[in-house]
């Protein structure tokens, strides 16, 4: 009898440790869930044809180094090889905004909007709010993201041309470009496909944006836009040319 006693024991001291081990195992995955991917399909695809379309420029770029350098290293002549050299100088310039470059385009105007008369209200009518928000160099410069990502090649703000070191940013109450104070309304001009370009404005919500401020974004599409070189003096002090084995 106590031998079958004990083995009573047993078998419930083992089916405790299991229930044991169950509840330990279910008690951790609550505290620990799994995080699974919450993405769509459609989110996913359009992720993969982003990094699909770098992929591509950045062949596109391989590309075209290797062509320069094909022409660099098969030129028969010293002529030959000098004009390459000025075809890519006067390239970087273009890129640089050294030179005056024109095409096809837009052209943005920021301007104030039509505030609509005040409506006749009832005693139990409250008079809509109107925000005190202006346009600042955050937005500006938002503008500007959103033009470049989406295949602009040049843009200027009030006829200042934008380059790779130009800074925007608000001082006191104005808008500084670079140096130079620009004011309102603000005119720009991008020089890239006008139908890419405005419907990249319309996906990001530019008009909702800039609504918020009671400013309106005009956009006109140009068959020929011209946009001048940048003026502004550029010092160079941290930098020299490096002097090759041999040089004196």
């Amino acid at each position: 009898m106590l031998q079958k006693s004990r083995k009573i024991t047993f078998i419930l001291a083992i089916i405790s440790a299991i229930i044991g081990v169950m509840l330990t195992v279910q008690l951790r995955s609550s505290l620990h869930p799994v995080h699974k991917e919450s993405r769509s399909i459609a989110e996913l695809r359009t992720t993969l044809q982003k990094e699909l379309e770098k992929h591509k420029n950045l062949l596109a770029d391989i590309s075209k180094y290797n062509q320069l350098y094909y022409q660099y290293e098969t030129s028969l002549s010293e002529d030959e090889s000098i004009s390459v050299m000025k075809e890519e100088l006067a390239r970087n310039r273009r890129m640089a905004g050294m030179v005056a470059v024109e095409g096809e385009g837009v052209v943005l105007k920021v301007v104030d909007a039509q505030i609509p008369e005040e409506p006749i209200l009832d005693e139990n009518m409250t008079a809509p709010v109107v925000g005190e928000y202006t346009i600042d160099d955050e937005d500006l410069r938002w503008l500007v993201n959103i033009l470049f990502a989406n295949g602009a090649q040049a843009i200027s703000i009030n006829g200042h041309r934008l380059i790779s070191t130009t800074a925007i940013r608000n001082v006191g109450d104005t808008i500084q470009i670079d140096t130079r104070t620009i004011q309102p309304p603000y005119e720009l001009k991008a020089l890239g496909d006008p139908e890419v370009l405005l419907s990249a404005l319309k996906l990001e919500g530019v008009e909702e944006n800039f609504q918020l401020a009671n400013k309106k974004v005009l956009a006109e599409k140009m068959d020929k836009l011209m946009i001048s070189a940048n003026n502004e003096t550029r010092t160079i002090q941290y930098m020299k040319p490096v002097k090759e084995k041999g040089d004196s």
